[in-house]
């Protein structure tokens, strides 16, 4: 699914996770393509609030609510293209994000939707 989404990233990440954020506005429902279970985006003053599902009848248990923060979500986007065409010469980078970023599939739907 994301392969198709090669992304003109900004050196400090600082402006697609501002515009992921305006279009997340006070509420958002994305669904997880893996499973077809729908999660709700929020904005709050940390960053980015993962919940379950209110208004998709398919939601994701969410049991207790994910923050997401400009951090974190710059490490997944500089390691973004990686994730791309996977390769012998990747695979450790993306392992590491993996290993780093537990909400990473947030991160992926959040880019792939708005982005």
């Amino acid at each position: 699914m994301l392969f198709d989404r090669r992304i003109d990233w900004s050196d400090s990440k600082e402006e697609e996770w501002e515009l992921i954020k305006s279009k997340v506005g006070t509420g958002l429902e994305l669904p997880l393509p893996d499973s077809d279970r729908w999660f709700k985006a929020t904005i709050t003053d940390e960053g980015i609030l993962i919940e379950t599902a209110e208004i998709n009848v398919r939601p994701l248990s969410v049991p207790q609510p994910i923050t997401i923060e400009f951090e974190e979500f710059k490490n997944v986007a500089v390691n973004y293209h990686a994730f791309l065409g996977i390769d012998a010469r990747t695979m450790g980078d993306t392992q590491a994000v993996k290993d780093t970023s537990p909400n990473l599939r947030f991160f992926f739907m959040l880019i792939y939707h708005l982005l």
